[in-house]
């Protein structure tokens, strides 16, 4: 049988959860900084708070909408392939940019470069366990920050064809996502095959700002799915303690589910939960820290009780090295996302406590995505992986060497042999090149070395859209 789902909470606690979300929005309401919102919201049942902005959602509007949320939405390659989302799926995106990048020469951490960008644009593309890819909005070294974002963009769509997660964080930025929507589009409907998926988050403590209510607008006018991404921060911006966390981020997803549908029916959205620890003593923000796996499997089981797909972090680490603590907290990360799924995931080569990545992160994950796939198959029981009828024939003190199962298992077998694992082990213990960091160095090299079938057409017009808004 197939590996068990992994559960962290019962059907009477999510329903505890649900019922307490809509107890907070019908009470406590959410921040909403956006007229036009506000007023559909109103028009729709809610009440508008004496200072304007504060909207308080009655339990029967929240619960009318919920179920127009469709449960799947597609995203599509550049050769129209479509990349399905849904509650059943595992679909995973690598980064391309981060405000560190670990260096494999030096295996220290430096600032990124616009050539980091293409090469994990690259890698991403041509890696198949890579689903989509994630451009966050930071600026590599040496350029000013207006022509940074506008040249790694650049290098990101010239680099791949796969479809893109977006994160604007200002207008202008927002803006030249949606252009590059357009230009990707290339003369139809952005929304008729999507290559764009964007976040707006609620920030949390139940605040809508005006930017992430226009990102959410302007997506669900163009036909773009697009996520919560909030980010609940356990001591500080929500209450210190697991479940508390929880039930922050369902509050804020609960209204993004109700004010999408409030706005378009059947606007495609992906539940989103980041959630985090404030470690108060040095004052700083935790968000890889091994036990927020709970939080992950949390995330994973109300998105699935809401029946719509999740957009959630694949892995990630603590540290910015290459060691052993960040292969434990890496793998533990992961396995919400691989054994459950449930959605998209986010963040392949992700460390440093979401601050930083690496190429060879990214193909190690990749792999650990293969690794953790083929346990969640599970186990085949049947006559013929069972061999009974082999065993009865060698009996005691035999071998199953050249049995017609070996010789079948040897061509196709159930068992994972792939990946840049050092699978030579005590044959050669001190040798660098055989060690998983050094094989994935050389899988990453060779990936990015590959040319992506990018159309010179599509590659042409992105140019020339960055050269003029470099000016």
């Amino acid at each position: 049988m197939k590996l068990s789902a992994w559960n962290v909470l019962s059907d009477a606690e999510i329903a505890v959860i649900h019922q307490k979300s809509l107890e907070i929005l019908q009470k406590a309401g959410i921040r909403v900084m956006d007229v036009e919102c506000r007023r559909l919201l109103a028009a729709a049942g809610a009440k508008i708070g004496a200072d304007g902005e504060r909207v308080f959602l009655p339990q029967k509007l929240v619960e009318e909408h919920l179920p127009l949320a469709p449960s799947s939405f597609n995203l599509y390659r550049a050769d129209e392939t479509p990349v399905r989302i849904g509650t059943d799926t595992r679909v995973f995106g690598s980064l391309v940019i981060d405000p560190w990048i670990m260096d494999y020469p030096t295996q220290k951490p430096r600032r990124p470069r616009l050539e980091d960008v293409v090469r994990h644009a690259r890698i991403g593309e041509a890696h198949p366990s890579v689903g989509f890819i994630y451009r966050m909005e930071m600026p590599p070294e040496g350029m000013e920050e207006e022509i940074a974002y506008v040249r790694t963009l650049e290098a990101v769509v010239c680099n791949t064809t796969k479809p893109l997660l977006a994160a604007p964080a200002s207008p202008e930025t927002l803006e030249n996502w949606l252009e590059i929507a357009e230009i990707l589009s290339d003369g139809r409907s952005v929304g008729e095959k999507p290559r764009v998926m964007m976040g707006a988050p609620v920030t949390t403590p139940l605040t809508i700002h005006p930017l992430n209510a226009r990102i959410m607008k302007e997506c669900i006018r163009r036909g773009l799915p697009f996520c919560a991404q909030t980010e609940p921060i356990a001591g500080t911006t929500a209450p210190l303690s697991f479940a508390g966390g929880i039930l922050s981020a369902n509050c804020e997803n609960l209204f993004l589910l109700t004010l999408s549908q409030v706005l378009k029916p059947g606007a495609a959205v992906a539940y989103s939960a980041g959630n985090a620890l404030a470690e108060m003593k040095a004052g700083r923000v935790i968000f890889y820290n091994a036990d927020k796996i709970l939080w992950k499997i949390a995330a994973c089981q109300m998105a699935g009780f809401y029946h719509v797909p999740i957009e959630a972090e694949a892995t990630g680490s603590m540290v910015g090295r290459h060691d052993t603590q960040n292969g434990i907290e890496s793998a533990l990360l992961m396995l919400p996302a691989a054994l459950r799924g449930g959605g998209m995931f986010n963040g392949l080569g992700s460390c440093y406590n979401a601050c930083g990545l690496s190429s060879e992160m990214i193909v190690m994950h990749a792999d650990l995505i293969c690794l953790l796939g083929r346990i969640s198959e599970g186990i085949e029981v049947s006559d013929r992986t069972l061999d009974a009828e082999s065993i009865l024939s060698v009996g005691p003190g035999g071998s199953f060497l050249t049995e017609p199962l070996t010789i079948e298992q040897l061509r196709s077998g159930e068992f994972y042999t792939g990946g840049c694992f050092d699978r030579l082990g005590e044959q050669s213990p001190n040798r660098h090149e055989d060690s998983m960091l050094a094989r994935a160095h050389e899988r990453a090299e060779q990936l990015s070395s590959q040319i992506p079938a990018v159309s010179e057409k599509t590659a042409a017009e992105i140019r020339r859209w960055a050269d003029q808004k470099a000016r």
